[in-house]
C-alpha cells in the first residue's frame, strides 16, 4: 500500500499544478516568430549567459505569451498576443520546471527606455547602448613548434553557437558521432491539410480526432487521417469507434511518462525516443458498442481490424504492449540520431524515406 501511494505521488509531482512553479525574468531578443504565434525569445536573467557566442539568440527557445481571459487566442479570436519588442523586459516561469525548457510569459515590467531605441532589424542584438552591434566573433590562433597553425572561431552569424577549427587553414571535421540531442527541437506542424470533425463524421469523437490530427507534422497528417477514415467505414458499421489519446507530445510530458514507467507504471520511451515527440505517431483507442478496449477486451480489434485499415497507407503497430501506437513503418520504430540532434527535418526524412 506504501508503495503504491509513492508511486502515485510520484507521478502526480510532474503533473501541472503539482511540480512547483519556477518564476524568471528575462529580456527579450527576438519576436520574428516563424508559426507567427507572437512567441518571443527571452535571455533569462541567471538561466541564460549573457556570452552571446556560447548561447546565441537563435538557440534560445521560443517562450509563449500569457494572454488575459477576455481573448479567445485561438483560431483569430480574440486579441493578439505580439507586444513585446526586442529588449523588452519581462516576467515569466517555466511550463516545465524540472526541465526549464518550455517559458511562458506572464507580463512586461516598465522601463524608462524609448520607444526609438528598440532594436531595428533581424536579430540577434546584442543590447548594447547603440542596440545593433552584431555578436562579436570569438577567435584565437596557436602555432606549435612544427610550424602547424590551429585556428578558433565562432562565426558572428552563428545560428546553433557552431564552434569552427581549422589546422593550417584546413575546416576540421569531426569523426566521432555525436551524441543525440532533443533540446529545443522545434516541432512545426504548421502548414498542410487543416481538418475538421466534418472530416470524421461517423465518429463520436470526430472533433477530437481533427484536434489531435491537426498536431501532427504536415508531412506525415495525411496518411493518419486517411486511416482513421478507412478503419471508420471499415468497422463503424459493426459498432466499432475510434478516438486519439495522444499525436504530439511534449518531451516534458515524455519525461513524466518516462519516470512513471520507471518506477513501475506502464511502458513509456525516454524524451526524444518517441515518435510522438516530432508529431509523427498516435495512440489509438478503440470502442466497440461504445466500451473503450485496451488492447485485451476485443480480439484482434487493435492487432487485426486497425492495423489492416491503416496499413494500406503506410502505417505500422508493432511494439509489444502498446496496442494503440502507430507511426510510418518506413521511419523505424525510433527517430534516428539525425532527427533527434535537429540535423535533418521531419520533411527532410521524410522525403528520404518516400513517405509523401
Amino acid at each position: 500500500m506504501q508503495r503504491g501511494f509513492l508511486l502515485m505521488a510520484e507521478v502526480y509531482k510532474h503533473y501541472l499544478g503539482q511540480d512547483g512553479f519556477k518564476w524568471w525574468i528575462g529580456v527579450v531578443e527576438d519576436r520574428n516568430d516563424p508559426r507567427t504565434l507572437g512567441r518571443v525569445r527571452v535571455r533569462v536573467f541567471g538561466h541564460h549567459t549573457e556570452d552571446k557566442s556560447k548561447i546565441p539568440t537563435d538557440t534560445l527557445p521560443w517562450a509563449w505569451c500569457v494572454q488575459p481571459s477576455t481573448s479567445g487566442s485561438v483560431g483569430g479570436i480574440g486579441s493578439s498576443p505580439t507586444g513585446p519588442v526586442e529588449g523588452t523586459w519581462v516576467l515569466g516561469f517555466w511550463r516545465d520546471p524540472d526541465f526549464m525548457q518550455e517559458p511562458m510569459v506572464l507580463g512586461t515590467l516598465p522601463g524608462n527606455q524609448p520607444a526609438t531605441n528598440a532594436p531595428q532589424g533581424q536579430a540577434p542584438y546584442d543590447f548594447s547602448p547603440e542596440q545593433s552591434t552584431p555578436p562579436p566573433e570569438v577567435t584565437s590562433a596557436t602555432s606549435i613548434g612544427d610550424g602547424t597553425t590551429t585556428d578558433f572561431n565562432t562565426p558572428s552569424d552563428t545560428t546553433d553557437a557552431t564552434v569552427t577549427v581549422l589546422v593550417d587553414g584546413i575546416v576540421q571535421q569531426a569523426t566521432n558521432t555525436p551524441p543525440s540531442s532533443f533540446t529545443n527541437v522545434e516541432v512545426d506542424t504548421g502548414g498542410g491539410t487543416q481538418y475538421t470533425a466534418q472530416d470524421f463524421a461517423p465518429s463520436r469523437y470526430a472533433s477530437n480526432m481533427a484536434a489531435k490530427v491537426n498536431q501532427l507534422s504536415p508531412q506525415v497528417r495525411d496518411k493518419f487521417a486517411q486511416g482513421i477514415k478507412k478503419f471508420l467505414a471499415d468497422w463503424n458499421s459493426d459498432g466499432y469507434d475510434c478516438s486519439i489519446a495522444y499525436s504530439y507530445r511534449s518531451l516534458s510530458e515524455q519525461a513524466s511518462l518516462y519516470r512513471a514507467y520507471q518506477a513501475g507504471g506502464p511502458r513509456a520511451a525516454s524524451a526524444g525516443s518517441s515518435w510522438h515527440n516530432y508529431a509523427c505517431a498516435i495512440d489509438l483507442t478503440i470502442y466497440k458498442d461504445g466500451v473503450y478496449d485496451d488492447g485485451r477486451r476485443g480480439v484482434g480489434n487493435y492487432t487485426e481490424k486497425a492495423r489492416s485499415s491503416f496499413s494500406s497507407f503506410g502505417l505500422i503497430n508493432d511494439i509489444n504492449n502498446d496496442s494503440g501506437h502507430f507511426y510510418p513503418s518506413v521511419f523505424g520504430q525510433s527517430p534516428p540520431t539525425e532527427v533527434r540532434n535537429g540535423t535533418k527535418t521531419i520533411g527532410d526524412y521524410a522525403s528520404e524515406k518516400g513517405f509523401a
